[in-house]
């Protein structure tokens, strides 16, 4: 049945080209400037009339089908020689979007139309106004406007144009489809759409020009599909197209020749029998032996790339194949998910494959002999399919699937909830039990989002569920579910629901995940609603547990490579867990216990660094001072910088400097120095010595911390590796002293 289908199925293109010179000029008005003003649009109105459509045999205006002003070609003139060029570059644009290349088209002026605010034309098809006429070209002229969409539909596909979103920008967008496809424009909502619309000529000596039409083939398909969901089960099946394509460059609109309109009776077919369809890209690799090639060294060639042997080898064939497999890891974004990579079989394929691995691959990469190796040639067949499978068969097929593609359909089903022929919530239960049997850590690369089971537990409506299944399995994916979603999680169903949730994900040493449940908190108390306010309670008094087990001091960095939204340092993290907890404990202000428990929590360690970097800066903001849990860590902080600030550092009395303790292998290096680093009046030592040498007395010096600088001097034979005191350690000490004694300063100022 597919083979009966012949020719391009495409029958609308559309696209964004840069505005060049128009010099369009209307009669009785001048040149227009670009983009279009209001003004200037009331006043091509002016000389307008209201638009007719064609009905059977005559011309008819009726404001109730159409509403919009048109100017008729008789009196539009482009002054612009540029113009003529950009109208052919758009006729070259749209023969390859059409599919018709070979064709000899030309574009010929029709109207100006302008559409203002509530302006439309109903579904409609185009009556032939000129011989050779196959189709229209819509160009867009810029001129701000909202709506007015233009919807073009053939065989019951519909594709939407939206020319607002480039009204403004000094770009033109366009489209043009087939005269017997049926299209329409919606409702202008605001401002003016105003474009020129060609009736597209093909050559008098050229054959019919016309898309595809497949739906009697789409009929059979569609009855055979239903046949084959009795007696198969091995699904899903797989039907390659006829030519290969690059992954970056493959979806339905790019399928070349028959591919496309044999891939669009396929999804056709798929939707009216029951099943799922998608496109994706079959990947079938080989590895042989090279073959038919004169090569006489060692190394590799690789064709595309430059080296020794390149020109043979990438003459080579295929001989002996090693090793051969076949998989699924492109899939186009067509409204539904895939299935992530899959490993496939010939059974699982409906087309020959041998007869199409016959032919030249997209890719091959040969290698000549590399030690006791002979040589080899890799290739790799991309083939365009419609993967297909029955909607009855589906959820089996998941459930053996990894995490992140049931994560990617739990949100397909959440968000076609309504559509009974899915069985949304029966698949998502599945689909959620499935995944609480995970290993998330061994797994956490395929995991990137969550959001999806926050929405269908919001779909469900089953608090019985959550209690039951939920808790354990909600905990371990805690951060990995936004903030709001967690929020409407608890506003739909009860806060206190959740309570077992929060305390289980508050059980770690995960700063991101005690941060993540503070912002679900401020959130909740942002509402307002006083069903929060019990739940809020509840887990701020956990705030001194949950704070007992993190190291904020630390600045432990973990690594969530897979979380995109995790943009914060560790250092960063703490403090904002810092902020968060003050601003929570309004709730206990008059609580002394917790206060003094919580504040203990924070400060039971008091490195420089998280004193001046993260406790410092967040009492400094004002925000927090009058909390009595601010003026807890303020005295805290107060007694650690009064201690440090307490003896200004003095320099060194001398240049005396201790020697460092050192592993066995620098042992003689510093043997060397001892004497040097001893003496309270030498402040230079020069090494002279061979370079090896040197090397190593400069590698013993970076090893330790001392106050030591080093310095080739490259004059002589050998050269001398001067080596000087510094008081390095002190003026670090002196700079560390006067910033604390400006935050202590600053400090008072603000605690008063």
């Amino acid at each position: 049945v597919l083979n009966t289908i012949e020719g391009n199925g495409k029958f609308v293109t559309s696209g964004v080209k840069k505005a060049t010179y128009f010099g369009l000029e209307i009669k009785g008005l001048g040149e227009m400037g670009f983009p279009l003003n209001p003004i200037q649009v009331k006043a091509m109105i002016a000389v307008a009339k209201k638009a007719p459509f064609g009905k059977g045999m005559k011309t008819i205006t009726d404001t109730s089908v159409r509403s919009a002003w048109e100017i008729d070609a008789s009196q539009l003139s482009f002054n612009h020689e540029d113009w003529a060029d950009f109208v052919g570059g758009l006729v070259n644009e749209i023969k390859k979007g059409l599919g018709i290349e070979e064709k000899k088209i030309t574009a010929s002026l029709y109207k100006l139309l302008i559409y203002e605010k509530g302006d439309f034309f109903l579904p409609h098809k185009d009556s032939e106004k000129e011989v050779g006429m196959f189709g229209t070209m819509v160009v867009g002229l810029p001129s701000k406007h909202t709506g007015g969409e233009l919807i073009v539909d053939f065989g019951g596909q519909k594709n939407t144009i939206d020319f607002s979103k480039n009204s403004n920008d000094y770009k033109v967008p366009y489209a043009a489809f087939f005269a017997d496809c049926e299209h329409e424009i919606k409702p202008i909502t605001s401002g003016y759409r105003v474009a020129l619309v060609y009736n597209l000529l093909q050559d008098n000596e050229g054959g019919g020009i016309a898309p595809t039409q497949f739906a009697s083939q789409a009929e059979s398909i569609a009855k055979l599909l239903e046949k084959m969901s009795k007696t198969q089960s091995d699904l899903p099946k797989i039907f390659l197209l006829n030519h290969q394509y690059t992954p970056t460059n493959f979806s339905l609109n790019f399928l070349k020749n028959n591919d496309r309109p044999r891939a669009e009776a396929l999804l056709q077919a798929a939707r009216d029998a029951g099943y799922f369809a998608k496109l994706g890209l079959v990947t079938c690799y080989q590895l042989g032996g090279l073959e038919g090639v004169e090569y006489g060294g060692y190394g590799y060639g690789r064709r595309g790339r430059g080296g020794y042997g390149e020109e043979d080898l990438s003459e080579g064939t295929m001989g002996d194949i090693y090793e051969s497999y076949s998989t699924i890891e492109h899939w186009s974004e067509d409204g539904i998910p895939g299935f992530g990579k899959m490993n496939i079989d010939e059974d699982d394929v409906t087309t020959d494959l041998e007869e199409l691995l016959n032919g030249e691959p997209i890719e091959q990469e040969a290698e000549g002999f590399t030690g006791n190796a002979g040589m080899t040639l890799e290739y790799w067949y991309h083939y365009g399919a419609v993967i297909l499978w029955s909607k009855k068969e589906h959820v089996n097929i998941l459930l053996e699937k990894s995490p992140k593609v049931k994560l990617d359909w739990l949100g397909y089903y959440a968000n076609h909830w309504e559509d009974k022929e899915l069985d949304a919530p029966s698949i998502a239960k599945s689909l959620l039990l499935s995944l609480k049997d995970e290993d998330w850590e061994a797994r956490r690369r395929e995991a990137h989002h969550f959001d999806s089971v926050a929405l269908a537990l919001l779909k469900l409506d089953d608090k019985r569920f959550v209690k039951a299944k939920g808790a354990d399995f909600l905990a371990v994916i805690f951060k990995l579910i936004a903030v709001e979603n967690w929020v409407k999680l608890l506003q739909y169903y009860t806060p206190e629901l959740f309570t077992p949730t929060f305390l289980k994900a508050g059980d770690t040493e995960d700063t991101f995940v005690f941060l993540h449940i503070l912002m679900v908190l401020e959130m909740l108390d942002a509402l307002e609603k006083e069903k929060n306010n019990s739940f809020i309670l509840h887990h701020i008094e956990q705030f001194k547990q949950y704070l007992s087990r993190l190291e904020l001091h630390k600045g432990k960095e973990q690594n969530y490579y897979y979380l995109d939204k995790d943009k914060l340092t560790s250092e960063q993290r703490s403090k904002a867990i810092i902020e968060q907890v003050l601003s929570l404990s309004k709730y206990k202000n008059e609580d002394k216990k917790w206060l003094k428990e919580v504040q203990k929590q924070i400060t039971k360690k008091l490195p420089r660094s998280f004193v001046n970097k993260t406790l410092t800066p967040v009492l400094l903001s004002k925000k927090y001072k009058e909390l009595n849990l601010a003026k807890l860590l303020y005295s805290v902080v107060i007694d650690d910088f009064v201690s440090r600030t307490a003896t200004k550092p003095t320099p060194p009395e001398d240049w005396k400097r201790a020697v460092p303790k050192v592993s066995t292998y620098d042992k003689k290096e510093w043997d060397i120095l001892q004497s040097f680093l001893e003496s309270p009046t030498q402040k230079v030592f020069d090494y002279v010595k061979n370079e090896s040498y040197r090397k190593s007395m400069a590698s013993a010096i970076r090893s330790v911390t001392i106050d030591l600088k080093m310095e080739t001097i490259d004059r002589g034979r050998p050269y001398t590796l001067r080596i000087t005191k510094t008081q390095v350690a002190y003026e670090k000490r002196l700079k560390h002293w006067h910033t604390d004694v400006t935050l202590l300063e600053g400090l008072k100022k603000v605690f008063g």
